[in-house]
C-alpha cells in the first residue's frame, strides 16, 4: 500500500508538472538568487513600479539554497526532482509516525495504520499541497515527527542523542524553510516545557536541555538571514511579509482570505492603502511593510467590533472543509475534508463536556498545539489553507483517539479511564 500510495504521489506530481515547473514564490526567490550571481544583489523587478528593488519578502533560505545550486553548475530541474524525492521519502515518514502517534495514544496498531492511510489520502496532502512543488510537504512530515519524539520524552523516554540532533535538525529545516513555523514550535515547545514540569527532575533538565539547544541552533541558522537585511534594510529581520499580510487580516475590505487583489492599483484595496500611506511608492520594501502594519493597527484600535466578527469570520473560514488552491480565490467544499471537521468537533464537544469520563490529557495539549497555533496565525493575519495544513493532521487524529478512548475502535477502551492519560509505551 505505501509503494503504491508512493507511486501516485509521484505521478501526480510529474503528471501535473511536467515542466519541473517552481511555484510562483520560489520563482521569485529564483530571480533574486539569479541577481544576486549577476552581482546586482538580493534584489528583484517590482512589476507595479517598475523598478529593481531590494528583496526580502518571502523566507530567505532558500534565495541561499538556489544560489550554492547554481554555483555547482548543475540544471535547476535536478533540484527539482531532489526535492520532489525528499518530498516522497518525507510522505512515508508522516504516515509512519503518524501510525505510531496513535498507536502510542493507545490504538491497537491496525487502526493506527487505518489512520496513517487516512492522512496519506487526505486532500491536501495526496493532492492540493502534495501534488505540487511546496516546501509544506517537506515541513509537515517533520512537525508529526517532532510531535511525537515530544510524546515519547513526556512518556518517560530518555533523550537519546540522535532524537535530540533529529528534533534540533527537523525544527531548524522547517523554519528556515517556512518563517510562520517559528510560532508552531514556539507553541509546542512551550507547552511542552509546562507539561514538563510535573515529570522528574532529570526529566525536566533533559527537555530544558533540548529546547535551549534548539533555541541557540534557531539563532546561529537565522544569523546570516538577520545580518543580510540589516545591509538591506538597516533593520535585523527576518522577513519584510509580515507587515504586508497584517494589513490583508485587518482593514475594511478584507473577508478573512488571502486578497488575490492585494496589489492591483485599481482596486479597492490598494486605494484604501494609499489614501492612508502618502507616497507609499517612494518606501522601500522594509518601510512599506511597517507603514501597512501601522495602517492595520489603527484600524483595530480604531473598529474594535469589526474586528471581533472579523475573528468569527476567520474562525468559522479556518474550520470550513475548503483546501489550499494555488491560483483560485477558493475551492469547493471537499467531502473528506468535511467530515474530519465534524468528527473534530464532536469529539473536541465529547471531551469537553466530560461523556463517558473523557478529559483533555496532556498528550492532547501536544497533539493540539500546532492546531491552535495556526489558528492564531489565521486570526493575527488572515486565513490561508496552505498554512492550515499543519493543523489539520491534529484534526484527523483527535477524534480516532477519542473514538479509541470510548471503545468505539480497538485498543483504547481499556485505557479510557487511566489515570495520567499516558499508555504505556508499545
Amino acid at each position: 500500500m505505501a509503494a503504491l500510495l508512493l507511486v501516485l504521489r509521484l505521478a501526480l506530481n510529474l503528471g501535473l508538472n511536467p515542466g519541473l515547473e517552481w511555484n510562483y514564490d520560489e520563482r521569485r526567490n529564483a530571480r533574486i538568487a539569479d541577481n544576486y550571481l549577476a552581482g546586482r544583489g538580493y534584489v528583484s523587478l517590482d512589476p507595479e513600479r517598475k523598478q529593481i528593488r531590494p528583496d526580502s519578502f518571502h523566507a530567505s533560505f532558500p534565495v541561499f539554497v538556489y544560489v550554492a545550486w547554481s554555483r555547482t553548475g548543475l540544471p535547476r530541474h535536478y533540484l527539482t526532482l531532489l526535492v520532489y524525492a525528499a518530498a516522497a521519502g518525507c510522505y512515508l515518514l508522516g504516515g509512519l509516525y503518524v501510525q505510531r502517534t496513535l498507536h502510542y495514544c493507545g490504538l491497537a496498531p491496525g487502526v493506527g495504520w487505518l489512520g496513517a492511510g487516512l492522512w496519506a489520502v487526505s486532500p491536501g496532502v495526496v493532492y492540493y499541497i502534495g501534488a505540487f512543488w511546496w516546501f509544506e510537504n517537506l515541513t509537515l512530515p517533520l512537525l508529526i515527527v517532532v510531535v511525537y519524539k515530544l510524546l515519547r520524552l513526556h512518556g518517560g523516554r530518555p533523550l537519546r542523542r540522535p532524537d535530540a540532533l533529529l528534533l534540533v535538525a527537523a525544527v531548524v529545516l522547517s523554519c528556515l524553510l517556512r518563517g510562520y513555523l517559528l510560532a508552531v514550535y514556539g507553541l509546542l515547545f512551550a507547552v511542552f516545557l509546562g507539561l514538563m514540569t510535573a515529570r522528574p527532575a532529570r526529566q525536566q533538565r533533559a527537555a530544558w536541555g533540548l529546547s535551549l539547544a534548539l533555541l541557540l541552533a534557531l539563532g546561529l541558522a537565522h544569523w546570516p538571514i538577520l545580518v543580510k537585511n540589516h545591509r538591506l534594510f538597516g533593520a535585523y529581520t527576518l522577513s519584510n511579509q509580515a507587515g504586508f499580510e497584517l494589513l490583508q487580516g485587518h482593514n475594511a475590505v478584507t473577508r478573512g482570505r488571502f486578497m488575490f487583489d492585494w496589489d492591483d492599483r485599481q482596486g479597492p484595496f490598494d486605494q484604501y492603502l494609499r489614501a492612508r500611506v502618502p507616497g507609499l511608492d517612494s518606501l522601500d520594501q522594509y518601510q512599506e511593510s511597517r507603514a501597512r502594519a501601522r495602517v492595520a493597527r489603527q484600524w483595530v484600535l480604531a473598529h474594535p467590533g469589526a474586528e471581533l466578527r472579523l475573528w468569527v469570520r476567520k474562525t468559522v473560514l479556518f474550520f470550513s472543509p475548503e483546501n489550499f488552491i494555488a491560483d483560485a480565490p477558493r475551492t469547493p467544499w471537499n467531502p473528506f475534508t468535511a467530515l474530519v471537521h465534524l468528527a473534530f468537533f464532536g469529539a473536541l464537544a465529547l471531551t469537553l463536556t466530560g461523556f463517558r469520563g473523557l478529559r483533555l490529557r496532556p498528550t492532547d495539549w501536544l497533539l493540539l498545539a500546532p492546531l491552535v497555533a495556526v489558528w492564531g496565525l489565521s486570526l493575527v493575519f488572515f486565513v490561508g489553507f496552505r498554512w492550515r495544513f499543519f493543523a489539520e493532521p491534529a484534526l484527523l487524529l483527535f477524534p480516532l483517539v477519542v473514538a479509541g478512548r470510548l471503545g468505539w475502535l480497538p485498543g483504547g477502551a481499556k485505557r479510557r479511564l487511566s489515570g495520567s492519560g499516558t499508555p504505556p509505551a508499545p
